[in-house]
Parts: C-alpha cells; structure tokens; sequence
C-alpha cells in the first residue's frame, strides 16, 4: 500500500495530515513521512 500512498501523495491527491493517518496505520514509516512532507512526525 505504500507506493500507492507515496504516489498519490506526489500528485496532490494527499494531504500531510492524510500522511499523518498513514503512519498511525503502518502504512508507511514515520520516516518516510518525514523525507516526503519535509516535517518532523509528532504524534
């Protein structure tokens, strides 16, 4: 799930906060939330 997630984050279709719900579900990591949004992940 989380190349779809990385690519439709790219193409807008995601916001950070979506990315946010992402990492609380395991479906990317908290790091690389924190490459694609350019913001520290802060539960």
């Amino acid at each position: 799930m989380g190349k779809a997630v990385i690519r439709y984050y790219k193409q807008g279709r995601y916001t950070d906060e979506d990315m946010k719900v992402f990492v609380m579900v395991d479906w990317i990591t908290k790091e690389k939330y924190e490459e694609l949004t350019g913001v520290e992940y802060v539960e």
